[in-house]
């Protein structure tokens, strides 16, 4: 991941000593080189990482006239954009950038309207005293910014942002209890009171008299789309699955996938097998658990590897803590990892860097761009339409091995029951609700303060059940806040490792297809996710095209988390700052609890703790002169 920041002083004066403490601060984005632009009260800073063929011949900042950029950006309309603008670089191959920089000059702050990608980007026009930044639809690259009554700030990563005098460490409380919580759909607060998030397909326009943000594109769940046929909706998500999977394979290297075994990562390794010429590879990095057997999808991922072509590396996590890497970790990690896999994605990528590969192709989203259709059958119900909810429950029933009375009561009736009838019959039945459901070990006066249980009902209010449908349910799927944050977490291990991700389900393209078509495609004869089944037929092995279930990771997690028990029982012993958020005596008891019987709901309690402690004491209790360690790996191999 290349990275950014930009600093716009408006009113107090220069800003080049500011800009070259916040640039240095993520110089482990730049392992191709980094430059920054100054003119008198603006400034823009450039990490390079070179991921695409054209990225050998960018130089940013770029400027041309009165406007310079600034981004990490990979466009995937490159040809659309190339025949509307007008693009000149001496017979080179045009950069990324610079389109963006014409689509500015054509378009104006609509330029990210005409953008298909994945992109932040930071631009000064000096003709309009106008700082113009924007990310992409789902937010895959981050981008971080402080609003100050004199300056205005923004970084590919918190941790720039903190080295500005002015930007004070005292963290958000409300963002704590997200993270405690394990909810996250507030997607503009971080954990730091001074820094905001500019959220995934939003823009900012920032002058000396004031600041702009609006929402450039959304997901609309009433619009849809009419084929003639199956076939010819398979063919469709076919052609535009295999454009998001090529759009993404564009780089000047070897690229990798992210291979689980699942329909996801499996679904885009053999199509990116498919697209790949022969003499080209491709490399399948995959997370194994010898001492987690329930966790271990070996027999699945090797149905895909065994393919010619496919170079098969293995990651094991056997003996493996949460933060094994502890001093790189606590560096790039200048927010807490929520994600209780989040030491699987690090030795991932760590694998990744030592393979000398900087790209990975990863599932991410792939379970709601193609849609379970499982909204489907509330709809069924709800509408009248018996015949075919008593079909698909049927199917169902047969496919998964459960009875059809449980499946019409949890995937007919449940969802039409609202959250307040629930959270009744839990009260009555002496059972947790809101934040006590969600972990046992808050302070009930935290929750008060910052109000949880009150962000809790808000979070699950989803309006009036009589009026669901099975496209707004997957269209807040795709829009999930958790989906944010887990991007950016990501981005964050990546760039540890000079690694970019792409993610084909997260193609703008494909997905406004997906959620336009009928949920028929999706849940059909019991198969969910029936689209991309049946239009990767010849291409997935059949063991995987019909899995019904998904690997549970809980095992491989509680065998992590139960090697950092030393730290953990030290944690329970003096809980430090995050005594504020934890009660000491609950945190005990769910250590013990763990301890004696390994569950998901103490073990992510604890995670929590854990991560929340670690995160603490390294970016907010700490004196100023933080120093980058060195790189993870310490590889200095690259240019």
């Amino acid at each position: 991941m290349s990275g950014i920041v930009a600093l716009f002083d408006r009113g107090r004066g220069g800003v080049d000593s500011d800009l070259e403490a916040m640039h240095e601060r993520i110089a482990h984005r730049g392992p191709d080189g980094d430059e920054t632009w100054c003119d008198g009260t603006v400034g823009l800073g450039h990490q390079q990482l070179r991921s695409t063929p054209e990225a050998e011949h960018d130089d940013q900042p770029y400027r041309d006239g009165a406007a310079v950029v600034a981004g990490d950006i990979r466009l995937d309309n490159r040809a659309t954009l190339l025949n509307a603008l007008d693009v000149a670089n001496g017979g080179k191959p045009v950069p990324d950038s610079r389109l963006v920089l014409a689509a500015y000059r054509r378009w104006g702050e609509a330029c990210p309207e005409h953008l298909v990608g994945s992109f932040a980007f930071a631009l000064w026009d000096s003709a309009a005293g106008r700082l113009f930044c924007a990310r992409d639809c789902f937010g895959v690259k981050p981008l971080y910014y402080h609003s100050g009554p004199d300056t205005f700030a923004v970084g590919s990563e918190p941790k720039a942002l903190v080295a500005l005098p002015d930007v004070d460490r005292t963290p958000d409380e409300r963002k704590i209890g997200d993270l405690l919580t394990g909810t996250f759909e507030d997607k503009e607060r971080t954990y730091y009171r001074d820094i905001d998030r500019l959220p995934p397909a939003h823009a900012i326009s920032v002058r000396s008299d004031g600041i702009r943000t609006w929402q450039y594109w959304d997901l609309d769940p009433t619009d849809s789309i009419s084929l003639g046929s199956d076939a010819a909706y398979e063919r469709r998500f076919r052609e535009l699955f295999e454009q998001a999977v090529r759009s993404r394979l564009r780089t000047d290297g070897a690229v990798g996938t992210a291979l689980s075994g699942g329909l996801d990562s499996s679904s885009i390794t053999v199509v990116a097998r498919d697209l790949l010429s022969s003499t080209e590879p491709l490399f399948a990095f995959s997370n194994v658990y010898d001492d987690a057997p329930a966790s271990d999808e070996r027999e699945f991922i090797e149905l895909v590897t065994e393919r010619e072509g496919i170079d098969s590396q293995y990651v094991f996590m056997d003996g493996i803590g949460m933060f094994d890497d502890r001093e790189s970790m606590g560096w790039h990690y200048d927010q807490p990892p929520h994600d209780t896999m989040h030491h699987a994605i690090w030795e991932r990528m760590k694998r990744v860097d030592e393979t000398g590969g900087n790209v990975v192709l990863e599932g991410a989203l792939g379970d709601s761009a193609t849609g379970y259709g499982l909204g489907l059958i509330p709809e069924l119900l709800r509408t009248g339409r018996w015949r075919r909810l008593a079909a698909e429950i049927q199917a169902i029933s047969e496919l998964g091995g459960a009875r059809r009375h449980r499946v019409f009561l949890r995937h007919a009736v449940a969802p039409l029951v609202p959250p307040a009838v629930r959270r009744t019959y839990r009260r009555v039945r002496d059972r947790p609700v809101l934040a006590g459901r969600k972990n046992p070990t808050l302070r009930p006066e935290f929750v008060d303060r910052v109000g949880l249980d009150e962000k809790l009902r808000e979070r699950y209010a989803t309006g009036s059940v009589l009026k669901e449908t099975a496209r707004r349910r997957q269209c807040r799927s795709l829009t999930f806040g958790t989906i944010t944050a887990s991007l950016e977490t990501t981005d964050l291990v990546a760039a540890a490792f000079g690694v970019e991700p792409r993610y084909p389900f997260t193609d703008r393209r494909l997905v406004e297809f997906s959620l336009a078509m009928p949920p028929t495609q999706q849940l059909s004869e019991g198969w969910t996710r029936s689209i991309i089944r049946r239009s990767l037929a010849d291409l997935l092995p059949e063991e995987i095209r019909t899995r019904v279930w998904k690997t549970d990771m809980s095992q491989g997690f509680w065998n992590s988390l139960a090697r950092e028990d030393d730290r953990l029982r030290r944690l329970v012993g003096d809980p430090g700052p995050i005594e504020r958020f934890v009660d000491p005596d609950a945190l005990r008891a769910a250590r013990e609890r763990f301890t004696e019987t390994q569950n998901t709901r103490d073990a992510r309690a604890l995670w929590r703790a854990l991560s929340l402690s670690t995160w603490m004491q390294t970016w907010v209790h700490t004196n100023d002169e933080l120093r980058e360690p060195p790189r993870a790996l310490g590889d200095d191999s690259r240019p």
